[in-house]
């Protein structure tokens, strides 16, 4: 199986990922052995001085991709931005939306919260055809807390990136649950590493994809993880699955016994 990553912090000496040129292309090795064959780098931008950085930025990424080519990896790389959300947040520089096609793009919520400007900017943004990517919603505190709110973003028009680290347990048991759960509603447009190093957070998505494929099938970890992220790149249309009400499984199951089906599965 062959992967498109849309979530990676491979490009070095800019942000908390890749300390240095070394630590990339072995992580870039390491993602082409396990079928990664498109990857985009999202380094954080986290304020208006990272902002400001977009030509150092630029050089760095090309850098990265004369280093990769010469070393053989045949990872093809796109850039974007995890952007940092804030009120004034830029969409118009080139990095930050996915491979520049000004439709898409990754943003981050603080990581307890989810500010209460966000319903009313996501909703102008999507009324004028630009896209949220919410990047790992299952980390969020907020969304952990009141998972409903997670089904409110995909109505309003946002689509939500998973971590194969969290469906891997890496992050603890409720992530990897909520992860779950909002894939069985049909929440998620993709999964992604999120990588920033080579043990703790690597660029693999081959286990995070077997879980996806036992659970719920090829066809869905197809999507999940080649055909959708894809699409996020080239600037094309999604078409979305069907959100399961999140109180009410086909009118059968409540979210209580919803939530326990999904508990069951998760062995940590």
């Amino acid at each position: 199986m062959q992967f498109i990553d849309t979530h990676s912090h491979l490009i070095p000496h800019f942000d908390d990922g890749s300390p240095d040129w070394e630590t990339s292309l072995e992580m870039m090795r390491q993602g082409q052995e396990d079928g990664i064959v498109e990857a985009v780098c999202t380094p954080h931008i986290l304020s208006k001085l990272d902002y400001d950085r977009e030509a150092e930025l630029y050089r760095l990424f090309e850098e990265l991709r004369h280093r990769a080519k010469k070393a053989g990896i045949a990872v093809k790389l796109h850039l974007a931005a995890e952007l940092y959300l804030q009120p004034d947040l830029n969409l118009d520089c080139r990095m930050a939306t996915f491979a520049d096609n000004g439709r898409y793009f990754l943003v981050e919520f603080p990581m307890n919260l989810i500010p209460d400007f966000v319903s009313q900017r996501f909703f102008d943004l999507v009324m004028a055809n630009r896209i949220p990517v919410i990047a790992h919603p299952e980390r969020n505190g907020k969304i952990l807390r009141d998972p409903e709110k997670a089904y409110e973003f995909v109505e309003r028009g946002g689509l939500l990136q998973v971590n194969s680290g969290s469906l891997n347990g890496v992050f603890g048991r409720m992530p990897k649950i909520l992860a779950m759960q909002l894939i069985d509603a049909n929440l998620v447009t993709m999964v992604a590493t999120d990588a920033h190093d080579l043990r703790s957070r690597p660029f693999k998505l081959s286990q995070a994809y077997e879980t996806v494929m036992n659970e719920w099938g090829a066809k869905k970890a197809q999507k999940l993880f080649y055909d959708n992220p894809r699409k996020i790149i080239l600037g094309e249309d999604i078409q979305a699955e069907e959100p399961k009400p999140w109180g009410n499984f086909d009118g059968k199951l409540s979210l209580k016994d919803r939530f326990k089906l999904i508990v069951d599965k998760v062995r940590m």
